[in-house]
């Protein structure tokens, strides 16, 4: 096996370590450098900086049309697999390949698409997956040989969590190489839901929401797009919460949004719908991220102050 593996962010790096010490890589494809940090430097995907250090050619394509299949198609590659890629293969593409297979992190057909590591916290889900499954023309919509799951405490971050399957992904990624051809693909089962690119708008936050479902959300939306209540006349970014969302229990009778008392070791304590949630960590608009009793030592009117 020759494989051409797709990917472009951090997630896929240790899969890629993996799958190279087992001989199977041949080449790597990404997405193009892109500007962004203070200044708008050029930002190289971390599988291209990952690549360049195992010594594996690196292919970075624009598109997937005619003067790439080109290239591609002279690396003697005979599977594609794609890890968070970034970019939808065409059948002219994937005719390239005599197996072509995608690593998705969710159990499908649940989230489909580009961001199932959010919705699978945002949705409160105390199960999580990674699926292996065929390519098909219709997104994620293909077999799957093989599937694993784990569980979700109510912790998560989307950062901890995508480093969590991150690393679960290469050993799942050794186990099923190891025994491919002893897998007998199977037909998705089940509703299919999709997840879709994340915009900044996606971290609003209303108090008026139970305490779970805003617990999820900060989680979720952590380090991107953060979510965010607004407090007078600007943003003010929530950035942490204390504890699990599936062991709240302080119910409250203050109105949603009312910042009640700073408690020291769990944080800003809030009123929602329902329960009191902690706020531990916090972000004023161009001001560095700090902790609560930090940010009420700078903003001692926030206390009393109702929020969104």
């Amino acid at each position: 096996m020759k494989i051409l593996f797709a990917a472009t962010g951090s997630i896929a790096v240790p899969t890629l370590e993996k799958l190279n010490e087992m001989g199977l890589v041949r080449a790597v494809l990404t997405t193009l450098d892109e500007r962004g940090g203070r200044g708008g430097r050029l930002i190289e995907p971390p599988i291209k900086i990952k690549a360049r250090e195992l010594g594996i050619e690196c292919y970075q394509m624009e598109s997937l049309r005619t003067e790439a299949r080109n290239v591609i198609s002279k690396l003697g590659c005979d599977t594609l697999l794609s890890f968070c890629y970034g970019k939808i293969f065409g059948p002219k593409f994937l005719s390239l390949f005599e197996h072509k297979y995608n690593i998705h992190p969710s159990l499908l057909p649940k989230y489909r698409g580009c961001a199932p590591l959010y919705e699978s916290i945002r949705n409160l889900d105390r199960i999580g997956g990674i699926s292996l499954q065929e390519i098909a023309l219709e997104v994620d919509s293909g077999a799957i040989l093989k599937a694993m799951t784990f569980p979700l405490d109510g912790t998560e971050t989307l950062e901890s969590l995508e480093e969590r399957v991150s690393n679960l992904a290469a050993s799942f990624s050794e186990e099923v190489f190891s025994q491919l051809d002893s897998l007998t693909p199977y037909k998705q089962e089940g509703e299919a839901s999709y997840s879709r690119m994340l915009k900044k708008e996606d971290g609003e936050i209303s108090f008026s929401m139970p305490a779970e479902r805003i617990h999820a959300l900060i989680r979720a939306s952590y380090p991107w797009p953060k979510a965010y209540v607004s407090y007078g006349s600007e943003r003010l970014y929530l950035s942490a919460v204390y504890g699990s969302a599936f062991s709240l229990s302080e119910r409250c009778t203050e109105e949603p949004g009312t910042v009640v008392a700073l408690d020291k070791k769990k944080g800003l304590k809030v009123a929602t719908e329902d329960y009191y949630l902690y706020v531990t960590r916090l972000q004023a608009p161009s001001r560095k991220e700090m902790d609560a009793l930090s940010f009420v030592n700078g903003n001692r009117g926030i206390i009393g102050a109702k929020l969104g």
